[in-house]
């Protein structure tokens, strides 16, 4: 079974590389940072300006699920954030929960415990059978979306 192993350390890299490049100082972005748009969120959201940029990683020995996001441009404070399974263009269900502050721009990160082994098995063996979205007032199906990688 594939596993993705990464060292804490380059979670937190990939945050500040990716912080680096919201604060508009050149386009490099670390992989495997995931763009979060619009364009991406099913339903079509009410407002397209925000943006934003999502990784994670999967610690086997901990069954941890551990996450940056880094969010901009929210048309209303988040409300909450998840990953869901589901393909691109698809809506699905929440298989994983995600701790946001109510901000219309924010940079967070965590671990959260998945006590499904399995749910993290099928996360890394196909990552783009996932999504994670950011959901608000003005768009609780979701304003901004990116597929996993």
């Amino acid at each position: 079974m594939m596993r993705i192993r990464r060292a804490r350390t380059a979670a937190l890299t990939i945050a500040a590389a990716a912080a680096f490049a919201f604060a508009g100082a050149g386009a490099a972005q670390a992989a495997p940072a995931i763009p979060l748009n619009g364009g991406q969120e099913v339903p079509t959201p009410n407002d397209f300006g925000a943006h934003g940029w999502f990784s994670y990683e999967i610690d086997d020995d901990l069954n941890e699920f551990c996450y940056t996001l880094d969010v901009k441009g929210l048309s209303a404070p988040a409300t909450a954030a998840h990953v869901h399974v589901a393909p691109r263009n698809v809506a699905g269900p929440v298989v994983i929960p995600l701790g946001v502050p109510s901000a219309t721009d924010f940079s967070v990160g965590g671990c959260t415990t998945v006590n499904d082994e399995a749910l993290l098995d099928a996360i890394a063996a196909n990552p783009g059978g996932y999504y994670v979205n950011v959901h608000n007032a003005n768009n609780p199906p979701g304003e901004i979306r990116g597929q996993l990688k």
